[in-house]
């Protein structure tokens, strides 16, 4: 596999933005009993709420165990594409829904938008749902719907404009929920799907895509573009470690909704808050 893990360039941590601006105040959002559980008490919106102002072209991905909250930063094109895999049901749709809500309530729709690629549509309902939240998106699609394909086109013409110097507008989230999927989508788009995949986020377009851990290993043609891995809970050490390409870490025992991601050279752990406000 070529995955590449996030560098501390690319993952932002509670302590360097507190570090960088000296108007936001520490605030801890969950306890950790003796056994180093989690114990969530918070929400999306309070917690961006509770830390603004953040920098723009920023994302959160949950809060550690620390309490204090960890975020991507999308001003550095070495994150690249982000692949989150873990078994079946242990919250990748949910991480992929924490990072679009946070985006929306961290930057403008000048800064951010959105286009979702989903087996399940109807699931995406919740980080839209407030009356601005129709600015910031481009579409929810299903895979095997014609606008998904047209989706996929106008950003790879996006992302070769903006590689000419032609335009530089907003970060675009690209969600593509269950990559597996892509099956569905014809050989030009499939081949479209893939030079974003490894291309789009030099031009700012951010395809952020989740796999059952089963379907990771057995894609590494796909697998190869993501620069960024997100493990949720992986039992088979084999298949952790062909994926992380490291051997030091460990997910067998995360729970539900919780996440690990490499930081420097250590793993963070952390827990995805609830939806919205």
């Amino acid at each position: 596999m070529g995955t590449v893990n996030l560098s501390p360039l690319a993952l932002n941590t509670y302590q360097e933005i507190l570090r960088d601006n000296s108007r936001i105040k520490p605030r801890r959002f969950s306890g950790v009993n003796k056994n180093n559980q989690y114990q969530m008490i918070s929400t999306v919106g309070k917690i961006i709420d509770s830390v603004q102002p953040l920098p723009s072209h920023t994302l959160m991905l949950g809060v550690c165990s620390d309490g204090l909250p960890l975020f991507i930063d999308l001003s550095n094109s070495s994150t690249g594409s982000i692949l989150i895999t873990c078994e079946e049901g242990f919250g990748k749709t949910h991480q992929l829904q924490v990072l679009v809500d946070s985006a929306l309530r961290i930057n403008s729709s000048s800064k951010v938008q959105t286009a979702v690629i989903s087996l399940n549509p109807f699931e995406w309902g919740s980080p839209f749902s407030n009356s601005q939240g129709h600015k910031y998106s481009l579409g929810c699609f299903a895979w095997y719907d014609e606008k998904a394909k047209t989706t996929i086109e106008n950003l790879t013409r996006l992302a070769e404009d903006r590689r000419s110097g032609k335009r530089q507008e907003s970060d675009i989230l690209l969600i593509l929920d269950d990559l597996a999927a892509l099956d569905d989508l014809d050989y030009e788009t499939q081949v479209n799907l893939r030079w974003l995949l490894e291309y789009g986020p030099q031009s700012r377009i951010w395809p952020i895509a989740t796999l059952n851990i089963a379907a990771a290993v057995s894609m590494p043609y796909w697998v190869d573009t993501f620069r960024t891995c997100i493990l949720g809970r992986i039992l088979i050490k084999e298949q952790l470690v062909d994926i992380a390409l490291h051997d030091d870490v460990e997910a067998a025992d995360l729970d539900p909704g919780e996440f690990t991601v490499r930081f420097g050279d250590r793993w963070l752990r952390y827990r995805l808050p609830m939806l919205g406000y």
